[in-house]
């Protein structure tokens, strides 16, 4: 008899780490600033507000602000009557939205299965809050999409295209830095947190480049903020980094549960509580409860005698609402938020500069540390401001200097039935005059150089 009847099968050896990127979540930097700036010293939401939402169910959620006044007069007389000044006020309603999530487990599936009830169990878990987390996140960047900032002081050198920042390609490592003064100058001179996605990153590790021991020290333009990586903050079309710039302590987030988990009730079989699950740390109410019927169709062959048998419920839900410090005038008032978009360089063009070592004296054994040697400023330059000729009389002759030396020089008259010009030769043909141009053309720039001629009879 052949011992290929009893030959080994497959070796299965438990490794429940191997498949642990399966459910790895991401950074959810949004979610994760909303949730620091609410417990923050400084933050908008005050204890008594959190407590009293998270168990508002059932009820509408108001707080009485006072509405902008920009109406108050500034006079130069005394006088013995003093005006009034009265503010108006309003109810700010509190926008909930809920996220729901859960999974089932039925215990004994694992009877006949290499694959753990616990194994399982954390797989189930951890995918819920990765997703959970996720969407959570996505409304936090919502959240900050519309409540930036619809009124700009000072732009400095940028532009603003829908209420965003546009920034060109070559200012790209400077936005960072500028966002103080930009936010200074809309009243805001407080820290700054940074929300952005990968291009942002790639931005600062680039700045990071020129620290103290390269040719600029650009440590300033990110050391003074605290930065969130989010992968939801997108970028449009043609850029390549997006972020939004928020004052400290002007944002929080609120939650409520049902009323079954704020009171952790336990009744027929049913259970609730209030749980913090992995990724978010934000309270939430859980569902758990159990029942039994006919579980056979769950797993094919390997559950097809589970006629009868228990299957577990978790559930777990929760109330969000974002919130941003009130504004009544957002047309007159700067809000805290401001966005920016960076433009994408051309493929595989980096946004690097060069990198001179000014600390060379530790390199060299000592001696003078060398200078970097400045770029060039692209010109044209012509060897004659005017030049004077006879109809139909021998030509004239211009030489352009050009820096890059190897740059192509482009030439034109101004009128071509006076004069005309090819290479830098200039032909008489009427009296009159004409302006001859040499131009040469850098990276999109154009240079130019100019001629008066004049041609006589």
């Amino acid at each position: 008899m052949s011992l290929i009847a009893t030959r080994l099968q497959n070796w299965r050896i438990q490794n429940p780490e191997l498949d642990r990127n399966m459910t790895r979540p991401c950074e959810y930097g949004a979610l994760d600033f909303f949730i620091q700036q609410t417990d923050a010293p400084n933050s908008i939401i005050s204890p008594n507000l959190r407590d009293r939402a998270f168990a508002s169910m059932g009820n509408t959620v108001q707080v009485p602000v006072i509405n902008y006044d920009g109406d108050v007069t500034v006079s130069n007389v005394r006088s013995c009557t003093i005006a009034d000044a009265e503010n108006t006020s309003a109810l700010y309603t509190i926008v909930w939205k809920t996220y729901a999530v859960g999974f089932t487990m039925v215990p004994t599936l694992y009877m006949n299965n290499e694959i753990s009830y616990d194994h399982d169990f954390a797989r189930k878990m951890e995918k819920i809050c990765r997703a959970l987390a996720n969407a959570l996140d996505v409304d936090a960047v919502a959240a900050l999409e519309a409540q930036k900032t619809q009124v700009f002081k000072d732009l400095l050198q940028y532009q603003q295209v829908a209420n965003v920042i546009n920034v060109p390609k070559q200012m790209a490592t400077e936005i960072l830095g500028d966002i103080n003064p930009i936010m200074r100058a809309n009243c805001y001179p407080e820290t700054i947190h940074i929300i952005g996605n990968a291009g942002v990153d790639s931005l600062i590790r680039k700045l990071a480049q020129h620290g103290i021991y390269n040719d600029v020290n650009k440590r300033m333009e990110y050391d003074n903020k605290i930065i969130h990586y989010t992968n939801n903050v997108v970028n449009g079309e043609g850029k390549n980094g997006t972020f939004f710039a928020v004052v400290d302590g002007n944002v929080g987030v609120l939650t409520r549960v049902d009323r079954e988990a704020l009171r952790r009730a336990s009744a027929n079989f049913h259970e609730w509580d209030v749980v913090r699950l992995p990724f978010i740390d934000l309270p939430v109410g859980s569902h758990y409860y159990t029942s039994v019927g006919d579980q056979s169709a769950i797993a094919g062959a390997a559950s097809a005698d589970m006629v009868c048998n228990v299957k577990e419920y978790f559930g777990f839900s929760v109330d969000v609402a974002y919130i941003v410090a009130y504004n009544s005038a957002p047309e007159t008032v700067a809000n805290p938020i401001i966005k920016a978009a960076i433009d994408a360089p051309n493929t595989n063009q980096p946004y690097a500069t060069p990198v001179y070592i000014t600390n060379a004296a530790d390199f060299n054994g000592g001696g003078d540390e060398p200078e970097p040697e400045p770029t060039p400023t692209p010109s044209v330059t012509l060897d004659k401001e005017t030049l004077s000729l006879v109809a139909s009389g021998e030509t004239g002759s211009l030489t352009a200097t050009t820096v890059p030396d190897d740059a192509e020089v482009n030439w034109a008259s101004s009128d071509e039935t006076v004069a005309t010009v090819a290479n830098g030769v200039v032909t008489p043909l009427t009296a009159g005059t004409a302006t001859i141009t040499a131009k040469i053309t850098v990276e999109g720039q154009d240079y130019t150089d100019t001629c008066a001629v004049t041609v006589s009879e």
